[in-house]
């Protein structure tokens, strides 16, 4: 594969510093950012980076993840419609968990609507918004997941090997066009699968800015969960069939 001098210099940079946002890297680089995307584009399609949340870091490096304030504002709209049909499958008196992924922040005000809801996270932001709200929550405890206010390890996996609940919540990096969820951190991916075995129903909640996407690991088929909760109609009929 060749690469153009531009696209090598934006390898280096990645290198030093794991992840990027397309503004600072068309900043370093003295090119426009849709410059910077085609870049990407390609560099990605020859495995070399992973793209996310408005930026990139290299392919299969496990290192700093975009902050959670980024996170959270990435496709909020689309984020907090999912949140409301999620909310529509959760009765009263239900146990639930809820992953570490944004997606599943945004439920917190819609079960806070419901009476007597317990609710297991291991995203200390969920947490403080459950505990706001007045929910009964425990937090999955462990070690903090490349700096995010997320938690994982070995501590959390025993804690969650110990439940047994009514729903869980999750999302992940993507789903490809064969119904294959995938995700770019392996300790997330972990403790999605942990869930997803100590839980009644399985919800998957991907928006359509993850349809048709992979990444390096895997964590289930579509075939695998209960409910897959999208905000593109067509797109969820299509992956019925598989």
């Amino acid at each position: 594969m060749k690469l153009t001098k531009r696209q090598r210099e934006i390898l280096g940079i990645l290198k030093e510093q794991e992840y990027a946002k397309v503004e600072y890297l068309a900043k370093k680089t003295y090119i426009s950012p849709s410059s910077v995307r085609r870049d990407l584009q390609y560099m990605e399609k020859n495995g070399l980076v992973e793209r996310d949340y408005g930026g990139v870091r290299m392919a299969g490096k496990e290192g700093k993840n975009p902050p959670i304030q980024v996170r959270k504002s990435k496709d909020r709209a689309a984020k907090k419609e999912l949140s409301v049909k999620g909310a529509g499958l959760v009765k009263s008196g239900y146990s639930v968990i809820l992953d570490s992924s944004t997606t599943s922040f945004y439920m917190v005000e819609h079960l806070a609507k419901l009476k007597n809801i317990t609710v297991f996270t291991n995203n200390i932001d969920t947490a403080t918004a459950c505990i706001e709200s007045g929910m009964t929550v425990y937090v999955i405890g462990g070690r903090s997941i490349r700096g995010m206010p997320v938690l994982g390890g070995s501590y959390a996996e025993e804690m969650l090997g110990k439940l047994s609940v009514d729903i869980a919540f999750f999302s992940s990096y993507g789903i490809d066009k064969n119904g294959i969820v995938s995700d770019t951190s392996e300790e997330e991916n972990k403790m999605r699968k942990i869930i997803m075995e100590r839980s009644r129903i399985n919800v998957l909640m991907l928006d359509r800015s993850k349809i048709g996407r992979s990444a390096m690991h895997v964590l289930c088929s579509v075939k695998d969960v209960d409910y897959f909760i999208t905000n593109d109609d067509a797109v969820s009929e299509e992956y019925k069939k598989i």
